[in-house]
């Protein structure tokens, strides 16, 4: 569905330059050069090569697939995405990936989403499982988008709640209940520790839901009640009451608006001694004033002046403006009543993002801490090797790109309704209102036939 009106992003890719308290540098690059011996040599072409990997960001690079898929031409944003699998390098393959496998269960092409959803989620649980020496130091001192995506809880909860929707629209049930076990293990696994207060949070509704209907259509009713219970909890609106595993309903999905990316922004901070300790101001988007971060233990840089002007990469999460904000379900040409809202993924992704804040920043400082190092300890001699690391420290400030991945072809928020019905066939579409009332959009619409103590699930977008 194309959500008319919609505020695109545009990315702006600055230079990052760091700015120490001795000044700017006026060392002719080239001269620099060819004093540096062979091994420093090959380093700093290393360097430039990352360089040159890390220019566009993640997001830019799925602008066009997102906007393709938004606008709800399917075929062509499979076959840009296509290209992007093709291309990408390892660190973002399978989050592409993920991509390509989302847009596929939009399109109806189940096995072709069973595939990439499966095999994307079959490497994030094995770099769950390990940690890598080198991508910890792509991550933490070179680049966090050098190392391999790791998705966030709520995304993992996902990819099994899109599998098994896949399953089961392609009329597969086995295959469905398989999934839907272990979409109840990955709840448990992430979200079966968490506070009250960061359930409400960070937690997966829609999952919830999905797991409990089959449930109902296994007749396994106790299990369902446990997962109505949680959903009781954080989405009490949605629970049906009673459960009647013999009810013959019509049970109807339809997502709305575009998930909050990331962008590169460019921030500017301070960095002083404080005793045994370095003291980060960061001028965060959206913040009243300088956010203060510590990073204790590295209070042995030698900074000549009271302290240091620096700037980063920044991955600035950003809410997209949403134009559909109520959804009536129609069956045979007829308004059946409004859909109830059941997730709102959007608050889950910024929630998360804000969690996650913390270690954004402490990467970012102490890549910041490293460069300021080389440009201050080794900077301010005259021999190759000091020349060596004041061009390594400029090249490294400008490889700095802020971690802009995330799953992009994820809804801002995903909406049910659910109806008792007779059985036989039904023409069944989703229309999108404004906040005014006026329809801003239809979705596709799908042939359904449900037999007698059934229910039937209905997947639209």
């Amino acid at each position: 569905m194309d959500e008319r009106g919609r505020v695109q992003t545009r990315l702006h890719e600055g230079r990052h330059e760091v700015i120490g308290a001795w000044g700017r540098t006026t060392r002719p690059v080239g001269a620099s050069f060819h004093e540096i011996g062979g091994c420093v040599r090959k380093a700093f072409l290393a360097t430039i090569m990352l360089l040159t990997v890390a220019c566009a960001t993640y997001t830019s690079r799925m602008e066009l697939s997102r906007d393709l898929y938004y606008g709800g031409r399917y075929g062509d944003a499979l076959a840009n995405l296509d290209k992007l699998v093709k291309d990408a390098a390892e660190r973002d393959y399978y989050l592409f990936l993920l991509e390509r496998g989302k847009v596929s269960l939009a399109a109806g092409a189940y096995d072709s989403a069973i595939v990439d959803l499966q095999k994307a989620e079959r490497r994030f649980l094995e770099i769950e499982a390990t940690v890598s020496v080198a991508d910890l130091f792509k991550n933490m001192l070179v680049n966090p988008s050098m190392g391999e995506y790791q998705p966030e809880p709520h995304e993992k909860i996902m990819i099994s709640s899109y599998l098994l929707l896949a399953y089961w629209l392609k009329g597969d049930r086995e295959g469905a209940f398989v999934e839907r076990n272990r979409l109840v293990e990955r709840l448990k696994q992430y979200t079966g520790q968490l506070s009250d207060q960061d359930r409400a949070a960070l937690d997966v509704p829609f999952a919830h839901y999905l797991a409990a209907v089959l449930y109902e259509i296994e007749g396994r009713e106790d299990d369902a009640r446990i997962e109505y219970d949680v959903l009781e909890k954080i989405a009490p609106d949605v629970v049906p009451s009673p459960l009647d595993a013999k009810l013959d309903e019509l049970i109807v999905f339809t997502e709305v608006g575009r998930a909050p990316v990331k962008v590169s922004t460019e921030i500017r901070g301070y960095l002083q001694k404080d005793g045994a300790s370095l003291v980060g101001f960061f001028n965060l988007p959206g913040s009243a004033g300088p956010q203060m971060f510590m990073l204790p233990g590295f209070g042995d840089l030698r900074i000549d002046k009271p302290g240091v002007l620096f700037t980063f990469a920044f991955p600035q999460c950003v809410r997209e403006r949403r134009v559909v904000e109520r959804c009536k379900l129609v069956v045979d040409g007829v308004e059946a009543g409004e859909m109830k809202p059941l997730d709102n993924l959007e608050n889950t992704a910024y929630a998360a993002y804000e969690k996650g804040l913390p270690l954004t920043l402490l990467k970012a400082a102490f890549r910041t801490y490293l460069k300021t190092v080389v440009q201050t300890k080794l900077g301010d001699t005259d021999d190759a090797k000091g020349i060596a690391f004041d061009v390594l420290g400029k090249v490294l400030a400008s490889v700095d790109r802020a971690d802009t991945r995330s799953w992009q072809t994820l809804p801002s928020e995903i909406r049910v309704f659910r109806m008792e019905c007779g059985p036989g066939e039904r023409k069944v579409s989703v229309r999108y209102l404004d906040a005014k009332g006026n329809v801003v959009g239809m979705s596709g619409s799908v042939h359904v036939s449900s037999g007698r103590g059934t229910k039937t699930i209905v997947f639209l977008i």
